[in-house]
């Protein structure tokens, strides 16, 4: 089970925050059914009960526990990496990513909108955080321009606003209101005021006949606006609170003829269902959704009275509801979202080399899955030797990239994938075993020196009764025994075919001869055979579990010097393509 930990501004009763928060979820278990999600929220036990997730309180101790069990850290979506309404708040943003980099999550951000960010303390602490994503998706162009201008040395991908999937429940709140239904949806802001905005919303009620409905977008704080306002007015007007879920909220936004608004989501919400909306930009999230969908020109906050206001409502009004928004190929972005954190639970990417961010059991599945397909597939079982010869061989590199399943079998590659754990060729060969008995699947060995393979073959029929072990051949066989080899292979029809020919070379065998052995699972396993055997000592399980067999079996075998210089140039490498050195 992949456990997924969620941080942004949750449980504060913001209803574009919670839209957000509602279609993550159910994208994210849409994609990646088995998903465990845990949410980071002002208010944990509100947060489990709408959304059915796992919820723990917003500080950076419980978010830190949680990120020690976890395997994806996603930040988003919305805008919480800006300066405008806190630095504060900037501050915990970027802390949480620092932590997450620490303890070495993967990390996405999720169709965030980036900035305004007007102080250089602002865009230095934001660039030391978000510099250490896997997965940095933004939900506009002017996000991924100010990361840009701040030379984020990361890919920027442009998908959406998750909330662009929401769907709409429809509650009948305004039912027995005089239409046209002219909404508003407003927060406090400088430049606003009331007394202007009220003349204003009488004076479309006179002119055009309308019932005035506010529709306060976070609980509390446009709560106030609008009664202030409607405090103001001389015509009566109605206030819409107490919905609780987002969805509802879209439903009451769907009823109206004429939306006002403020809030992002609340335009979001009008453009989805095809309502005509006055965008009032106070950020420039505003202006770049106007912008893309192809909405009107938004307002200035400081425009919001009679003679700016009126004119453009009673304009929209005219329109009876034939305003087309350009809004499915955004909500096609916004899908990505969900497909890059699947992608980024499955696989990573290092030195150009895709492989797959597998635990034991899903690496066992997926074997099993391929043999169900009875077509042939390589497996590796990568390390960090093989990356560096990768880098250097472009024949070797070919053959990583076109392998089915690319194992991490190092603790080099653990490091780099940000895993929480490695898949050893040699515990692989033992599950494999497991299941090859139960199954009744045939396994044909190949490498090692004469004897080695055999010896090694008893010991695994010893510790798996049943086992059927089709054939055994020697490593050492020359290119004029090769097609025999193969036709033996063949013949036998082995279901898992185990290569021990030694780092690359094995991988290459496979794959120039794949088709012509006709195996389902071929996999390289290098010197398994002589561990398996006794040949070789295995290191201690608690050096295993440290991450340091490597310096054991060069302990064992000094000669291994030079394949042991691999590791820091591996280590080099990494940093260098995350730009960081």
């Amino acid at each position: 089970m992949k456990k997924v930990l969620i941080s942004g501004y949750y449980g504060f009763g913001n209803t574009g925050d919670e839209a957000i928060l509602s279609t993550m979820v159910t994208s994210l278990k849409s994609e990646v059914p088995n998903a465990e999600i845990t949410v980071a929220s002002n208010r944990p036990f509100e947060t489990e009960a709408k959304y059915g997730v796992k919820a723990i309180p917003r500080s950076v101790g419980s978010v830190r526990r949680a990120l020690k069990k976890s395997d994806l850290f996603i930040s988003g979506g919305g805008g919480l990496l800006q300066d405008v309404t806190s630095v504060r708040s900037l501050v915990y943003y970027c802390s949480l990513l620092l932590l997450a980099r620490l303890e070495r999550v993967p990390i996405m951000i999720y169709g965030q909108g980036i900035g305004p960010l007007n102080r250089y303390f602002s865009r230095f602490l934001t660039k030391l955080a978000i510099s250490g994503a896997n997965v940095i998706a933004v939900r506009d162009e002017g996000s991924k321009k100010i990361l840009q201008e701040m030379r984020v040395r990361r890919e920027v991908v442009v998908t959406g606003d998750p909330a662009l999937l929401l769907k709409p429940v429809r509650m009948s709140r305004l039912k027995g209101l005089d239409r046209p239904l002219v909404g508003f949806a407003l927060r406090a802001w400088r430049g606003i005021e009331f007394g202007r905005v009220a003349a204003a919303a009488d004076s479309i009620k006179a002119r055009t006949g309308s019932s005035i409905v506010f529709i306060p977008f976070h609980a509390k704080r446009d709560d106030s606006v609008a009664e202030q306002i409607v405090a103001r007015m001389k015509e009566p007007a109605t206030v819409i609170n107490g919905i609780e879920l987002p969805a509802e909220v879209m439903g009451v936004i769907g009823e109206l003829d004429v939306l006002v608004g403020m809030r992002l989501h609340s335009n979001l919400f009008a453009a989805l269902q095809g309502i005509p909306f006055l965008p009032v930009a106070y950020d420039p999230k505003v202006d770049e959704f106007s912008k893309a969908v192809g909405a009107h020109a938004p307002l200035d906050c400081r425009d919001l009275d009679e003679q700016r206001l009126v004119p453009e409502v009673e304009r929209l009004l005219a329109l009876d509801g034939n305003w087309g928004y350009s809004i499915e190929e955004a909500r096609g972005k916004a899908r990505q979202n969900a497909l890059l954190a699947k992608q980024l639970l499955k696989e990573r990417y290092i030195l150009g080399v895709r492989f797959d961010a597998f635990e034991m059991d899903e690496a066992i599945a997926a074997i099993e899955d391929l043999i169900k397909e009875r077509k042939p597939h390589l497996i590796v079982t990568l390390n960090a030797e093989m990356m560096v010869m990768a880098k250097k061989d472009d024949a070797f590199r070919k053959v990583l990239q076109g392998a089915h399943l690319v194992v991490p079998d190092s603790i080099g590659i653990v490091w780099a994938g940000k895993l929480r754990s490695r898949v050893p060729g040699i515990d692989m060969i033992e599950e494999m075993a497991k299941v090859a008995v139960r199954k009744g699947y045939r396994i044909y060995m190949v490498g090692s020196e004469e004897g080695i393979a055999q010896e090694a073959a008893l010991k695994l029929q010893e510790r798996h009764p049943g086992l059927n072990i089709v054939g055994i051949e020697s490593g050492f066989f020359s290119v004029k025994e090769e097609s025999g080899l193969i036709e033996r292979i063949r013949q036998a029809g082995p279901d898992i075919l185990l290569v021990g020919l030694g780092m690359g070379k094995q991988e290459k065998w496979i794959a120039e001869h794949l088709r012509q052995l006709g195996v389902p699972a071929c996999v390289g396993v290098g010197g398994s055979f002589d561990v398996i055997a006794g040949q070789v000592k295995r290191a201690p399980e608690w050096v295993r579990g440290a991450g340091l067999e490597w310096l054991y079996r060069f302990a064992q075998q000094p000669t291994r010097f030079k394949r042991i210089l691999a590791l820091p140039k591996f280590v080099y490498l990494v940093i260098r393509e995350r730009g960081l050195m």
